[in-house]
């Protein structure tokens, strides 16, 4: 059992760290092994006092990492982490997607792993992954693809059973914390047409793309990771790459300019403020900056250049927590910052009115750090908005796409639905990622064909569970009409054995045990333990012993080292070989004396078969009631892909070359691992306040 105790608390002092090395000093005392960490560099009380203890840097993604390093060499590890750092490892063990959840296992679980030969990535992703095949825009933002990617979970109930052994998940909609409401509920989208040259330029990248794919092409000179940052930052503005290019007065930034403007304006009163996200450019750009741009334009507007200021600028923590001060306080009322410099940890929602995003950052969870700065307990405003700026027909569409596609995969993951065997694309928070990139692709039908598929995979889910449930039905009434027909015929046994049997109440006690006649109950079932305990081991065909009450007697061997007695007339009925003789004749006799209660016991067990059995005949049948609507969508989604020409360059799907065979083992194997998965957790990790 391996086990991390993270020693947490919001605002430091000595309590903390008083406890961390008292804790340790404890295990030392104890001889319990473990692996000691501090993470305040500055004022290093654990290691002060035990100077074995380890470093790491929360800042540091590649360094927190270390802490399932720490795991590999001991089963316990204790971790002083610095004042208000519990957000950092939030964020750090909520970031989990397919790859990262097996890691977490590999460290965490890694005997499970093995036992079920699971600890070799290929064959873990064999059993829980699987890939799919979707339509997305290609990388240049030229045309539409199907492409096959490893997005999607199948034998979930098994798997999050076994991962929640080591994974408490508390995801924000579970704990349903007081913060404001989202204008609109959900983000607004801003769309900023393209320019020629903007056009132009993403012509140019997806001419480049093809002479990567079709031409050797040294990876110094060009690569799709150029490409695609090329293209990211031209749909940001195209200066950034053409300082020439001319400014776009319907551009996405002079939208944003406008739209910061008036939210600054409106809120005078409250002396509310706004965040502004942008990771792909800096104030500190040589060249064009669209921090810069944007602030500039903001001051030509009227607003003072006290009210603006960037997150770049304020290096130290001291610096950081002056400048939140302020913005908590209203007298910056528009902040900018990159996804990295102003997400965790940047504690200023008191006035947030406005979250502005420039660009689309690569992961969800970067998404949910930057608008978890507004949406966020402690916001005196009730309502707030969110916006995302979108150009047409560039980088921008693929990003948000990109986003949806992880967002979908993680949300369902982690919402913990144990009814459901695979998981895809059914999120709300999903559909929201398909808007902006069909809002962003400038077709019509992309954003129809959104909507479809989300309603189509809803109605087939629906439709398979109804499949599944027709199937349920009928399995049962085949065992309601069997189980009625097998009482019925117990029952009829049963009776003729109650008339055949012979009173052996009181003085009239008599039975046959191998050939002698014996009317002591004392030494009929001495006899009866003895023999019992010459055969409990030897299994096989049942023994005849002789006869009681007017039926031939046996003796069974059965499991655990014990013997039943088997009374056998036109039904089977069995008595336990107690450990004394008195209590062996006790359980004989009142098998044979319970003959009526079994009795009434199958006429109940009939009523009841018969009853469930009608009840699920006016079952058997039943129409899938969406069925209709469920054919126009499947003939809609069809005309649509044809009109998208998506029959062209389709990447082939993985998934269909799986046989029915392969998917059963996959089941199985999968099963075995829940069976095993529910019997006792491994994996805790605790947080002391």
């Amino acid at each position: 059992m391996k086990r991390l105790d993270l020693i947490l608390n919001g605002k430091g002092g000595v309590g903390k760290s008083f406890f961390a090395v008292n804790f340790v000093q404890f295990l030392k005392d104890k001889g319990i092994a473990h692996v000691a960490i501090d993470s305040d560099n500055e004022n290093s009380t654990l290691k002060r006092f035990h100077p074995d203890t380890q470093f790491l840097d929360l800042d540091n993604r590649r360094e927190l990492d270390g802490i399932f390093a720490a795991l590999e060499k001991a089963n316990l590890v204790v971790m002083d982490c610095r004042a208000a750092s519990t957000d950092l490892f939030i964020d750090y063990f909520s970031e989990i997607e397919l790859a990262e959840m097996f890691t977490m296992q590999r460290y965490l679980q890694p005997d499970d792993l093995k036992k079920h030969n699971l600890h070799h990535f290929d064959s873990w992703a064999a059993t829980f992954g699987e890939p799919v095949t979707a339509m997305e825009l290609s990388p240049d933002g030229a045309g539409y693809r199907l492409n096959t990617r490893f997005a999607r979970f199948i034998n979930v109930p098994e798997l999050m059973q076994i991962f929640r052994q080591s994974a408490d998940v508390q995801t924000a909609a579970m704990l349903n914390l007081p913060r404001p409401k989202l204008d609109g509920e959900k983000p607004a989208v801003r769309n900023a047409p393209a320019t020629p040259e903007l056009k132009a330029f993403v012509q140019e990248l997806a001419k480049r793309a093809e002479r990567l794919k079709t031409n050797r092409v040294d990876p110094s000179e060009d690569n799709m990771l150029k490409i695609t940052s090329e293209g990211r930052k031209a749909a940001l503005d195209l200066r950034l790459m053409k300082p020439t290019a001319p400014d776009d007065p319907q551009g996405k930034v002079n939208q944003a300019v406008e739209n910061i403007f008036r939210i600054w304006q409106e809120s005078k009163p409250e002396r509310s403020s706004q965040l502004v996200f942008c990771d792909l450019s800096t104030p500190k750009d040589k060249g064009f900056s669209v921090y810069r741009d944007a602030a500039d334009k903001l001051e030509r507007l009227g607003v003072p250049s006290g009210d603006i200021a960037f997150i770049q600028d304020y290096d130290s923590d001291a610096a950081k927590l002056s400048l939140f001060r302020d913005v908590r306080a209203g007298k910056v009322r528009v902040l900018f910052g990159s996804t990295q410099k102003m997400g965790s940890g940047t504690n200023v929602q008191e006035r947030l009115i406005a979250l502005h995003h420039f660009d689309a950052p690569w992961r969800p969870a970067d998404v949910e750090q930057r608008e978890g700065r507004i949406l966020r307990q402690g916001n005196k405003n009730e309502v707030v908005s969110i916006y995302r700026y979108v150009t047409e027909g560039s980088f921008d569409a693929y990003m948000w796409q990109t986003l949806e596609t992880k967002a979908k995969f993680i949300a369902q993951v982690m919402s913990g639905d144990m009814t459901i065997r695979r998981l895809e694309d059914l999120d709300s928070a999903a559909l929201t990622y398909a808007e902006v990139k069909a809002i962003a692709s400038g077709n019509p039908l992309v954003i129809e064909k959104a909507q479809v598929d989300a309603e189509l995979i809803r109605l087939t889910r629906l439709r398979s569970a109804h499949a599944e449930e027709q199937y349920r039905i009928r399995t049962n009434l085949r065992r309601s009409h069997e189980d009625a027909e097998a009482f019925t015929g117990r029952l009829t046994n049963l009776r003729q054995d109650i008339a055949a049997r012979q009173d052996t109440s009181g003085d009239k006690f008599i039975i046959e045990l191998d050939g002698q006649t014996l009317d002591n109950r004392g030494i009929a079932g001495e006899l009866i333990v003895r023999r019992a305990e010459k055969i409990k081991n030897r299994f096989g065909d049942d023994v005849r012993i002789g006869r009681f009450a007017g039926f031939d007697l046996f003796l069974r061997p059965s499991f655990n080292n014990t013997v039943e007695m088997i009374v056998r007339g036109k039904n089977s009925y069995a008595a336990r070989v107690t450990d004394t003789a008195q209590g062996t004749i006790r359980s004989l006799e009142a098998n044979v004396q319970s003959f009526e209660e079994r009795a009434s016991k199958l006429e109940y067990d009939i009523a009841d078969a018969t009853k469930r059995g009608k009840e699920l005949e006016t079952k058997v049948g039943a129409h899938f009631e969406r069925e209709e609507r469920y054919q126009q969508l499947t003939r809609r989604q069809s005309e649509i892909e044809e009109k998208l020409d998506l029959t062209k360059n389709q990447a082939p799907s993985q998934a269909e070359t799986v046989s029915a065979d392969e998917n059963e083992l996959k089941n199985s194997e999968a099963k075995k691992l829940s069976e095993s998965a529910r019997r006792k957790p491994r994996v805790r990790a605790t947080v002391k306040p």
